[in-house]
């Protein structure tokens, strides 16, 4: 800046001395030469009036004389006197010196008009002047009294050339000394300016360096440049301001990221990096504020897939932990691809992420987990455990290209922020499950309670009409389970009704539900089974009760069961009549001697006058 500054003043200085040059030439060059043009009217109107004194006095062979004396005066080159027309008629032919040598004399002679011409060239300035006289008076003098020319008719002319070399030089050579002088001035003046505007200078080029960098998010610019009066006065309030911002914005950055719960990738542009992070948090809270108000963990899992989604991962799954029976569930409505081999569904120690309790990334060691179904020398991986109540209860396995891994480091950051607020919303929506499930099932047993079997019948209805198959109802009663009460105590009693419950659950399918009914009955719902496959179903329970030992403490019992069988919708299209029939089944087992599996028919029906 310091050196533009100079460059410009110093052309502006010039261009002024230059015009000031100009003017001073130009008004020497016309003083010299209107002296000169003066001196030579003067030398001509003397050198005429002489000549005419000397023609009244009958001296005019002495005119010789006087034109030498003329040509002495200093700059005169030439003198002549030229004769007219009317003088050449009265007194003869003139002389060669006194005719007319080229156009200029030719001209005066004829038309009676002074003239005066400037001959230059860079070596020599000549002023060429050449003034008539006429038949008039001059000074008391008549010429008409010796020529015999009418008034006003040109007699002659004086011819005279100047010599103006030595004045133009003069004026050079006065012209230089002060374009020196000035130009010697202007050099003083920059110097001074240089070093009055350098340090401002400086000064200034630093303050452009810190805004761009101020622009781009960076405030940790150091001036170096030493500056006095209002500069420096300038220069410390910015660096105070810079220091300030500077230190702000990085605590800023900090406790946002202490807020979001990671390091985020920072660019270097504090304003940028301060602006994403506040959207950042903005986001993370709208989304917060959204994933509390969802009624189910589906939905909660919708929400993940949508994040997963927005931060650009769309190969992935999504696995739930069972923490009772410890196994994983594939979430397969949120799940793009099954990319774990089966062997952890049945046992959730399997998951290297499940049992860890740590992230699991191949790209510190490349195939550290054995049961990924991938090449992993071709995809990375990055499985996430989500803890809900102090335990892992998601797993979110991310499955990655190996030419976007500074890309995927950056969007995993981001996405665990989103994580990290979905985990407490799971844990409270797994609880409110559990406690909804305990609700629903019997403490005794572990199985569902007949609450449960009024808020889901409907929906096995729905699903089985839906599908066009069957629902096998067994309706199942432990024989003689009074005796047990009344022998051995209610203890035995319950033990009893928990190994039948057991023994009833091994021998059904797991999409089967057990419910127990009420004392020692229970219901066993078959889904999608066989027309007539319900009664095989009934007949391994009583087979397989029947067999069991039940360990009471002090002995072993065996007992049976009755079971009554309907199914729907072969037996009746309302679900609630074919549990009746199955109920009058097994009212008919039992009276036929019990420990039986009785079928129910339409006679059976008709037979109680229903």
């Amino acid at each position: 800046m310091q050196r533009v500054i100079s460059v410009k003043l110093g052309i502006v200085l010039f261009i002024m001395l230059i015009i000031l040059v100009s003017i001073t030439l130009y008004s020497f060059r016309k003083f010299s030469l209107d002296s000169a043009d003066k001196e030579a009217v003067i030398i001509s109107e003397l050198v005429r009036d002489t000549l005419t004194s000397y023609m009244v006095m009958g001296v005019i062979d002495k005119r010789e004389d006087f034109l030498l004396r003329i040509k002495e005066i200093p700059g005169v080159i030439d003198v002549k006197v030229l004769r007219g027309e009317a003088v050449s008629s009265q007194f003869g032919p003139p002389k060669d010196i006194e005719k007319p040598a080229n156009e200029l004399e030719e001209y005066v002679l004829s038309s009676g008009k002074p003239v005066k011409v400037y001959e230059e060239s860079l070596n020599k300035v000549v002023l060429k002047v050449v003034i008539p006289y006429r038949a008039e008076p001059i000074k008391g003098i008549n010429c008409l009294n010796c020529h015999n020319a009418k008034p006003g008719q040109t007699l002659g002319a004086i011819s005279l050339k100047m010599d103006l070399t030595s004045i133009r030089s003069d004026a050079t050579k006065t012209v230089a000394y002060i374009f020196i002088s000035i130009l010697l001035s202007l050099g003083v003046i920059l110097v001074f300016i240089d070093r009055f505007f350098k340090p401002i200078s400086a000064f200034f080029q630093e303050l452009k360096e810190a805004l761009i960098r101020a622009k781009s998010g960076r405030f940790d610019y150091e001036f170096k440049t030493k500056v006095s009066y209002e500069p420096a006065e300038v220069q410390a309030v910015i660096k105070d301001t810079f220091e300030k911002l500077d230190k702000s914005m990085v605590e800023i950055e900090d406790k946002i990221s202490n807020i979001l719960g990671t390091d985020i990738k920072r660019s270097g542009d504090l304003i940028d990096d301060t602006s994403n992070m506040v959207d950042q948090l903005l986001n993370v809270y709208k989304f917060k504020r959204v994933v509390e108000k969802d009624k189910s963990k589906s939905e909660v899992y919708d929400r993940i897939v949508n994040i997963l989604n927005k931060f650009g991962f769309y190969s992935f799954s999504l696995y739930e932990v069972d923490i009772y029976k410890k196994r994983l569930k594939n979430l397969e409505n949120y799940n793009n691809e099954l990319m774990c081999n089966s062997i952890i569904f049945d046992n959730s120690e399997e998951c290297r992420a499940k049992r860890t309790g740590q992230d699991v990334n191949s790209l510190e060691f490349k195939c550290i987990c054995p049961n990924f179904t991938k090449d992993c020398n071709e995809f990375n991986y990055y499985c996430i455990p989500l803890y809900i109540g102090g335990n892992v209860g998601l797993i979110i396995q991310l499955v990655y290209d190996k030419k976007d891994i500074e890309d995927f480091k950056s969007r995993v950051s981001y996405l665990k922020v989103y994580l990290n607020e979905v985990a407490p919303v799971l844990e409270a929506k797994t609880y409110m499950d559990i406690l909804r499930e305990q609700s629903l099932k019997d403490q005794l047993t572990g199985l569902y309670n007949r609450r449960y079997l009024e808020e889901t019948i409907d929906k096995l209805v729905a699903q089985t009409k839906r599908r066009k198959t069957n629902l096998g109802i067994l309706m199942i009663d432990v024989d003689y389970f009074k005796q047990v009460n009344d022998t051995y105590g209610h203890d035995a009693g319950d033990k009893v009704l928990a190994e039948v419950a057991k023994v009833i659950t091994k021998s059904i399918r797991e999409a089967d539900i057990v419910v127990r009914y009420g004392g020692e009955e229970f219901m066993v719902l078959l889904i999608d089974i066989q027309e007539g496959k319900s009664v095989d179903v009934a007949e391994k329970i009583r087979k397989s009760v029947e067999e069991t030992a039940i360990n009471i403490g002090t002995t072993s019992l065996k007992k049976t069961v009755s079971i009554g069988v309907s199914e729907f919708p072969v037996d009746s299209d309302k679900i609630w009549q074919c549990i009746k029939f199955a109920d009058i089944a097994l009212y008919k087992a039992k009276e036929s001697g019990r420990n039986r599996v009785i079928r129910f028919s339409q006679d059976m029906w008709n037979s109680l006058n229903y």
